[in-house]
């Protein structure tokens, strides 16, 4: 059998346009992966920005509550002078005050520098510090119940928070009633006023 002729012209449009259509649809296929991947990756970010603001305004949220909730109390503790600047010129006035009032015959005071205070047992302070100024007393007493007096005077008028870490009574010899100028008790007491720092020292103001 006698081979046909081809006719290679008429095949080679048709070969050109079916790779043209070959590549075209690879292209399409390929740009639609890169689209599609592209809008994947654009949507976990703005999932993933959303989600960053969203924790942000829960969290922005949660401590306005709590601002709320603790603020007040805050400002309590600030006036009371337990945060913030310590008071102590109010204490040696409180102390002056109710010495005249007592008629104290002797009432000598001395105040420490502050310092860290170390308690006798564990305590949780979380961020702050607690610190503590020492206040010594030296004070010749009417009567016994003159200390409880003031102390409570103290505890009601100077503004802070005090314990009584140690404190000595003792007689002065012959009990006298009617020599107002001579005690008949002498005491010995160490005060330690609290107050709450940063851990650096820094005092926490309201603006913190």
């Amino acid at each position: 059998m006698k081979a046909e002729k081809i006719d290679w012209s008429v095949l080679q449009g048709a070969i050109i346009s079916i790779f043209i259509s070959i590549l075209i649809s690879g292209t399409l296929i390929g740009a639609t992966w890169y689209y599609n991947e592209n809008m994947l990756i654009e949507h976990n970010r703005q999932k993933n920005r959303f989600q960053n603001i969203s924790n942000q305004y829960l969290a922005i949220d949660q401590e306005e509550k709590l601002i709320r909730q603790y603020y007040p109390e805050f400002i309590k503790l600030h006036d009371k002078g337990i945060i913030g600047q310590e008071r102590r010129l109010s204490w040696i006035e409180t102390l002056r005050r109710a010495g005249e009032y007592m008629k104290l015959p002797v009432l000598k005071y001395g105040i420490e520098s502050q310092s860290r205070f170390v308690p006798d047992y564990p305590v949780n302070a979380g961020s702050f510090q607690v610190y503590s100024s020492t206040m010594k007393l030296n004070i010749d007493l009417l009567h016994e119940g003159d200390l409880k007096k003031l102390l409570d005077t103290l505890s009601a008028e100077a503004p802070g928070i005090y314990n009584v870490s140690k404190c000595t009574l003792r007689r002065s010899g012959e009990i006298s009633i009617n020599n107002a100028n001579k005690g008949n008790i002498s005491a010995e007491c160490e005060l330690r006023w609290l107050n709450i720092k940063k851990p650096n020292g820094s005092e926490i103001n309201l603006s913190s």
